[in-house]
């Protein structure tokens, strides 16, 4: 008998849908718990030994669809939480065969738990009998738990446009073999669709564009393929010699994926470096360089495939045949090859996932050429040679992947061109030689303009799904075990970006890097979800050109016409000459104007790779907005400072990537996270300053303004839009709204993660190294009632130095300036200087060049900070900045000195101990050796800056000068000195994180972290501060630079280091009670 009906609306975008279709009649066994989940499965609770129930179709008498597959609908799933019910699904595949709604390729999937069972399809297996229902399980009725597919099963069944359904595992390898196989497809798939329909008018603007293009490339690709394997001729004086250089890496995978390689490569590249220093365009060896290592990047995925499917070919046939075989050697070397493309393509799989099943055709044209053995040999031996790059281990040289991208880039600029409106036809790419200087050429390739709008008004639709190789992972990411073991599962990805460093490389291999691996395994295993709402309010200002954070200006600045260059002057006529004067001032003139000409432009490229950005952020949200959760695999550069590995979408984004993203955990606020959540407000309103109460009244103060801002973002003042980071501010504002407005704060859960930051991090670890009271202060490792702000005090003393500066009148006559001395004329710069800057000065100019003293940052580097501050301030009180940009040059040079110099004024002790370091640097230099050190967690950091060799590569486009790096050459000492201090000391804070996020894994709490932004729930906060302050003074009480100096006595005994600096009285132990440490 049968007693409950359960209804339930299975998600929003269901409830349309009539009551009929979304009744499930489950049975009696249903009365005992009837607890709902709507998304993104619906689960009924049922009593813990449900696995042993079958259910009777007749249950279900309303379930009306197409088919009545009671089989692909029911499921039995696992609960996660830990009790022991087991839970009824219906799973997102299902739902869409009940319910039509959209292509399942849109990754618009909600997936639950990996581990899934499926009820038997056959309905002749069912029961009739009620009552079996509480009977054993048959075999016929209930599958075992689905296990993972196998490689071969997996590539066999591959399809781009239906991802695998309820095994989490299978999708996630789905999504990393994706990335150019989808885009071939599609393009092939739409192009013969589009033929037979005869419409082409269904199609996204710059789909056509490529479309056309598609068909075209691939044949000149062909035929560059058949000149290098069958060593035929081709028109040009350079061609032959050029195609046996980057013949095998061209061959190395079908002409379909190199077209959409470098049709891609080339636009996003054109795209994401728009055009440096006021010139439009992109340099050819930047463009060539990108598309050989797009190539390569999807040549290293068929390594790995390759190596899973065959791995389990042997296997199967180790089992199953006889192990005597005729020895490899004896055969020759054409019946081989034959052999080998008959294995191939034996196997529809490797029909894509093993690129040189394309080299077939070739294998074939051998038998053409049964009287000319050296023809078969040469044919044998060109596809040998392709094949070598695929199954081996051979990295690609920089000019091997130059060679082979200006090849392809020679080919997109020759049969690339678009279709406009009026029936114009215009080139994609155009190719420009500039003179630099009397005896240098740069080239340049230009992105069509017309184009570019075709793509930002697509959004990237076209390109973004093959441009991003390494996206968020579905699964937890695979655990760290090795240097090239861990992070994707099939993706090869590396523990460190060693910047071609091979020392630190084969340093690494003889470390212990179990704290190192634990580390970044416990960042990887943290789950993350899109915060759909901020997802939403970014769509929708990108939509309606609404410039806001991250979210640039869709409409160009106004550019003036180029400046045309005047005649040349003769400066040897009369100084007196009017002419002469004349000529000189319209020099100065064309100088102002092309500059200003050239900044404007700048800025307009800037805005088009902002865009792109932006674009591919959002891009990369959507196609993961319906997971319950992600992962964000780590990696780690040279000093052990970790990053997520996929490059758009990750939390150590900007603040649009951060706001867009949630903990796919949620806990409770408890006593302290609303307290928590406001602070974390505040200091998205630049309130950081104040105490944590004050920031928490900010908010109270302002909570209608927040409660209107979470209700209706673009309704009202819109308060949130003039936060420092508007979505990471919005974001809180919701959630601050919601828990105010659920009636118990305390209850509400909470999926925010709120940040805790160091007060100027590289300066507290100076003076926890050299334990300096005065700088500990200043920078909050000590006890305080309200937090010290570093950057304040600066100000004030810099604006003091300048104000006395400008009161100053000069003493000495101005009139004629060619007679003042070097000293005189010092002077006078900085008088005028102090006059033009004095009240300017605030926070902001001065807080950049403050961050940066303690990790090197150069005077030049200081005057560049400063003068974008300046130059701002200055145009807002209405002064042509490119009439006086000379004196605003001179004057931020001024402002730049008198900072640095009130910073080594102020921090003392962190000077002293940057001085030995520095000192050390250039001893270790001297005897021409890269500077090396351990850091606390066990990292091996070897700095790998080294002299540039200059090698002359000949192109089919044009000869260049390449740059290129390695061990083998002599270090860069002036670098190595100048970047040690830095390095060190990111060093230390990365150990510090690191250590931090270790504790908070043993402590069962979620952590995740910026560097020096520590991230938890709001409710762990408290928690989160105790731990980084105790791991914070577990770490410098170890004699950190003691130990560095004696590793490198014992490493160069022949050389005499300096003397530790002294230390100050600074008691760690006061950080436990330093509020505003972190804040």
């Amino acid at each position: 008998m049968y007693s409950e009906i359960c209804r339930s609306i299975l998600c929003s975008r269901f409830r349309s849908l009539s009551s009929t279709t979304r009744e499930l009649r489950f049975g009696a066994l249903l009365a005992r718990n009837r607890t709902l989940y709507t998304h993104p499965f619906i689960k009924c609770r049922l009593p813990a030994n449900a696995h042993q129930y079958r259910l009777h179709q007749s249950s279900l008498p309303s379930l009306k669809y197409p088919g009545n597959r009671l089989s692909s609908v029911m499921a039995l799933s696992s609960n996660d939480d830990g009790d022991e019910d087991d839970e009824l699904s219906i799973i997102a595949e299902s739902a869409a065969h009940m319910f039509p709604r959209q292509r399942l390729s849109s990754l618009d999937l909600e997936l639950g738990e990996a581990s899934v069972w499926d009820l038997q399809r056959n309905k002749d297996d069912l029961d009739d009998d009620p009552d079996s229902l509480f009977g054993q399980p048959s075999v016929t009725s209930i599958r075992q738990p689905t296990v993972h597919q196998t490689a071969q099963e997996l590539l066999r069944t591959f399809d781009t446009q239906s991802p695998p359904s309820g095994n989490l595992h299978d999708l996630q390898l789905w999504l990393e073999c994706l990335a150019q196989q989808e885009a071939v497809e599609r393009y092939q798939n739409v192009l013969d669709s589009a033929r037979k329909r005869k419409d082409y008018a269904s199609l996204h603007t710059v789909q056509k564009q490529i479309l056309k293009w598609f068909p075209v490339l691939c044949e000149e690709i062909q035929k560059r393929q058949d000149a290098y394997v069958l060593n035929q001729k081709m028109d040009g004086n350079d061609t032959n010699r050029a195609l046996k250089r980057y013949g095998p890496y061209l061959c190395a995978l079908s002409p379909e994926k190199l077209a959409v390689i470098a049709a891609h490569a080339g636009i996003m590249h054109a795209l994401e470096r728009s055009g440096a220093d006021g010139k439009e365009g992109v340099p050819f060896l930047s463009m060539a360089k990108r598309i050989g290592e797009a190539v390569e990047e999807e040549v290293l995925i068929h390594r790995v495939l390759h190596v899973h499917f065959f791995d389990e070919t042997s296997e199967n046939k180790s089992v199953t045949e006889n192990n005597e075989s005729v020895p490899a050697d004896e055969t020759p070397h054409v019946e081989r090859e034959q052999e080998d493309a008959a294995i191939l393509v034996k196997d529809k799989a490797l029909l894509w996932s093993y690129s040189s099943s394309h080299l077939k055709r070739y294998m074939e044209m051998i038998n053409r050429y049964q009287g000319s053995s050296k023809k078969q040999r040469g044919i044998a031996y060109a596809i040998r040679r392709a094949r070598q790059l695929l199954e081996s281990d051979m990295e690609w040289t920089t000019e091997d992947k130059i060679q082979l991208g200006a090849a392809l880039l020679q080919i997109l600029l020759t049969n690339t061109s678009l279709n406009l409106h009026n029936k114009h036809q215009e080139m994609a790419f155009t190719y420009e030689k500039r003179w630099l200087q009397k005896d240098k050429i740069k080239s340049y390739v230009f992105l069509n303009d017309d184009l570019y709008k075709m793509i930002v008004s697509d959004k990237l639709d076209s390109l973004s799904a093959s441009t991003t190789r390494y996206k968020p992972m579905v699964i937890p990411p695979k655990p760290w075990r090795e240097l090239d073991d861990g992070a994707y599962m099939w993706l090869k990805a590396d523990l460190l970006r060693y910047h071609g460093c091979r020392t630190q490389e084969e340093a690494l291999r003889c470390a212990d890097l179990t704290t190192v691996f634990d580390g970044l395994n416990a960042l990887g295993r943290v789950g993350w979800r899109i915060n759909k709402c901020v997802l939403s309010v970014a769509q929708k200002c990108w939509d309606e050109s609404i410039p806001l954070g991250d979210i640039p200006s869709q409409t160009d600045f106004d550019l003036p016409p180029e400046p045309i260059k005047p005649q040349w002057v003769d400066l040897s006529v009369d100084q007196e000459s009017p002419a002469r004067e004349n000529g000189l001032d319209e020099v100065r003139k064309y100088r102002e104007e092309l500059a200003k000409f050239k900044r404007i432009r700048q800025k307009n490229m800037d805005l088009r790779s902002l865009r792109c950005s932006a674009i591919l952020k959002l891009d990369q949200a959507v196609r993961f907005r319906d997971f319950e959760r992600i992962y964000f695999p780590y990696n780690m550069d040279f000093r052990g400072r970790a990053y997520p590995i996929p490059p758009h979408l990750s939390n150590v984004g900007s603040d649009l990537c951060r706001g867009m993203l949630l903990f796919a955990d949620g806990k409770p606020l408890g006593s302290r996270g609303l307290y928590w959540l406001k602070v974390h407000l505040a200091n998205f309103a630049g309130k950081d300053k104040m105490t944590f109460d004050d920031r928490a009244a900010f908010v109270d103060e302002n909570i209608d303004n927040i409660r209107q801002s979470a209700r209706d973002p673009f309704g009202g003042v819109r308060w949130w839009t003039s936060l420092e980071d508007p979505f990471q501010g919005l974001a809180t504002c919701i959630e601050i709204a919601n828990a105010i407005d659920s009636g118990n704060p305390e209850s509400y859960v909470c999926h925010l993660a709120v940040h805790m930051d160091g007060s100027c991090n590289g300066l507290q670890h100076y003076a926890a190294l050299g334990r300096d009271v005065v700088g500990g202060k200043a920078v909050n490792l000590c006890a305080t009632d309200e937090p010290q702000d570093v950057y304040v005090g600066v100000m004030h003393e810099v604006i003091r130095r300048v104000a006395e500066e400008a009161s100053r009148s000069v003493e000495f006559d101005i009139s004629d300036s060619e007679s003042l001395s070097k000293k005189q004329k010092k002077a006078l710069n900085n008088n005028r200087s102090a006059k033009l800057v004095n009240g300017l000065i605030d926070r902001g100019v001065v807080k950049r060049t403050v961050m940066t003293s303690v990790y090197g940052v150069t005077y030049i580097g200081a005057r560049q900070q400063i003068q974008e501050k300046i130059e701002e301030k200055l145009e807002n009180k209405g002064y042509d900045i490119d009439d006086m940009s000379h004196e605003i040059f001179l004057a931020c040079g001024y402002l730049a000195r008198v900072t640095m110099d009130v910073m080594g004024d102020l921090f003392s002790g962190a000077k002293e101990t940057m001085n030995w370091l520095t000192s050390c640097a250039r001893l270790i230099t001297q005897h021409n050796a890269p500077v090396a050190w351990v850091t606390p967690i066990g990292l091996p950091a070897i700095q790998p800056y080294r002299q540039k060799k200059y090698a002359t590569l000949v192109t089919l486009l044009q000869t260049v000068t390449l740059a290129t790096d390695s061990d083998d050459l002599p270090i860069h000492k002036q670098r190595q000195v100048s970047a040690f201090p830095p390095n060190y000391v990111h060093s230390l804070d990365s150990s510090h994180m690191l250590l931090t996020a270790l504790e908070m894994e043993k402590r069962k709490l979620t952590f995740s972290a910026v560097h020096d932004s520590f991230w938890t729930h709001a409710c762990d906060v408290d928690e989160m501060n105790v731990v980084l302050r105790g791991v914070f003074i577990d770490l410098y009480e170890q004699p950190l630079l003691e130990r560095l100096k004696e590793s490198w006595e014992l490493r160069y005994p022949d050389m005499t280091f300096p003397d530790l600096p002294e230390r100050g009285s600074l008691n760690l132990n006061d950080v436990r009670n330093a509020p505003y440490f972190f804040q």
